[in-house]
């Protein structure tokens, strides 16, 4: 597992490997959010590569000073599933690892993994994490009209400042 940001050298050429990685993806349920023009790379900061997947850590404008990790995290099948022994994969909590540390150095506030369904993933990462992660019942905004559950943690001692679903409406 090795993280680089935009302005490492590599961070090119990982693009590439990603590039060819997601050209041939087996064909399962996955298969279409992970196409290269799906993945939104524009929008990454930095980017997480190992010899089974990729992950990287993004940033809108709508997030303010806060940044998502683990995001478009794909591992090809033969390193999936780590979680059903009850563990979570060496490759995700390095990804996990080594994307705080990038956020932290490059200042952000606040690091957060989001997802549109199911949480019990955030709950079941908090038991193999030393940092200490909040889990909101609220959905929080990923896109102009989307929200998305989230788990946070602080890097900077600030708390999350980010849009909120409006429920009441």
């Amino acid at each position: 597992m090795n993280t680089v940001t935009k302005e490492n050298p590599l961070y090119l050429e990982y693009l590439d490997i990603i590039k060819e990685m997601v050209s041939d993806l087996p064909n399962d349920k996955l298969k279409n959010n992970y196409t290269y023009d799906r993945l939104q790379v524009d929008e990454w900061i930095a980017i997480s590569l190992f010899d089974g997947g990729f992950s990287s850590i993004s940033w809108r404008p709508i997030w303010k000073n806060n940044c998502r990790i683990l995001n478009r995290f794909y591992k090809i099948p033969s390193y999936r599933f780590e979680n059903l022994k009850g563990r979570v994969s060496k490759e995700t909590l390095d990804a996990i690892t080594q994307q705080l540390k990038v956020a932290s150095d490059l200042e952000f506030d606040c690091a957060f993994m989001s997802r549109e369904t199911k949480t019990q993933a955030f709950h079941h990462y908090k038991r193999f994490l030393s940092q200490e992660w909040h889990t909101p019942k609220e959905r929080y905004k990923m896109w102009n009209t989307g929200y998305q559950h989230i788990m946070w943690t602080s890097l900077s001692g600030n708390k999350l400042d980010m849009e909120k679903e409006d429920v009441c409406n």
